[in-house]
């Protein structure tokens, strides 16, 4: 056991992590985020008598046990909806596939989906410098031109040459629908192609979690209270004005007062690091869309089995749809629309 003085800043669910787990080695931890509520994309928000998620709705089992304890083990069916299988939706060219988030390139002209699909099955590269390369490799240069480059511009708001090729690998752009149920399950026996395609119905996998109260700020206050429990010290709305060095090594921050630490566990933007530092080689600022969350509440259940929607159509600003209904079970007939918009477009001046 060691009993060193750790500082973990930011407490999104990698910080609270963190924070735990360095806390279980008997170190000293102190928890710092400039935020008052804990949780970063996790947290929710309450409004119309409903909770209204922020960003992230579901988290899976991880399959490393310790950490599935961590994250899970005060939830049961009682608490929580668990299923090893959701329903998941996307709309892409004017059309709905309620039964998948994948992009399914059916949609295209006979002509690109041949050639689509006669590329995606000669493609056997996975590997990539960045996201333009990610979707090349994986699926050919037609459907990367006529799908991927214009859909990843819309979520991340630049050129796919420009993003890291982890970026591939969020909202659900690793894989696409193509073929039929039959052909694509024969394909998928291949490692190669069961890394880009997905099955045209949602196959059972891993447990995911949402709890029934609270949204997905009710899971942060429980792993919260866990911090307590291992005598996290948890400083909220504290803001970091600097950080001391002595010899190339971080052993204080400087807030409203000085905490002196052996450890820094940083979960932030590295640029913010590199500021406070005082560094004279500076990191690249992390760059910002101009975004939106709409929440809304109807009389009526919403006529859709989906807990979301990915909304891939490059004519809509909207990304993503949330469902509570499905997510929770109940008749919360409620939805978040997430809206991702480029510079000269007011999101205010969307609802009046």
């Amino acid at each position: 056991m060691s009993n060193k003085k750790v500082t973990v800043v930011g407490s999104g669910i990698a910080g609270i992590t963190a924070a735990y787990f360095e806390a279980k080695k008997g170190n000293s931890v102190t928890l710092v985020d400039s935020d008052e509520r804990a949780g970063g994309l996790l947290k929710s928000d309450f409004a119309n008598n409903r909770y209204f998620d922020y960003g992230t709705h579901i988290l899976t089992e991880t399959g490393i046990t310790q950490l599935d304890d961590f994250l899970f083990s005060n939830l049961n069916n009682n608490n929580c909806m668990v299923k090893d299988q959701i329903n998941a939706a996307n709309y892409f060219n004017k059309k709905m596939n309620s039964k998948n988030c994948y992009v399914d390139i059916s949609s295209l002209s006979e002509q690109d989906y041949l050639k689509g699909c006669d590329e995606l099955l000669a493609s056997n590269n996975l590997d990539a410098e960045n996201l333009e390369l990610f979707f090349i490799n994986r699926f050919g240069k037609t459907i990367y031109k006529n799908i991927f480059k214009p859909v990843s511009e819309k979520y991340m708001g630049l050129d796919p040459s420009l993003l890291s090729a982890k970026v591939g690998h969020f909202f659900d752009l690793s894989r696409l629908l193509a073929f039929d149920d039959s052909t694509t399950k024969r394909l998928t026996e291949s490692k190669i192609y069961n890394a880009k395609l997905g099955h045209h119905t949602r196959l059972k996998g891993i447990k995911k979690f949402y709890p029934r109260e609270g949204g997905m700020g009710g899971l942060i206050d429980l792993l919260m209270n866990k911090l307590k429990d291992v005598g996290v010290d948890i400083k909220l709305s504290t803001n970091i004005k600097g950080i001391v060095q002595e010899n190339g090594r971080v052993v204080s921050l400087v807030t409203e007062e000085e905490i002196s630490t052996d450890k820094l566990v940083w979960t932030l933007p590295s640029s913010y690091l590199s500021f406070l530092s005082g560094l004279d080689r500076k990191a690249s600022p992390p760059k910002f869309r101009n975004t939106g969350i709409y929440d809304f509440t109807f009389e009526k259940a919403l006529n859709s089995e989906a807990t979301f929607i990915n909304v891939y159509d490059v004519e809509m600003l909207s990304g993503r749809v949330t469902l509570y209904q499905n997510l929770s079970q109940s008749n919360n007939y409620s939805c978040t629309v997430e809206v991702l918009a480029d510079d000269g477009i007011e999101l205010g001046d969307m609802i009046d």
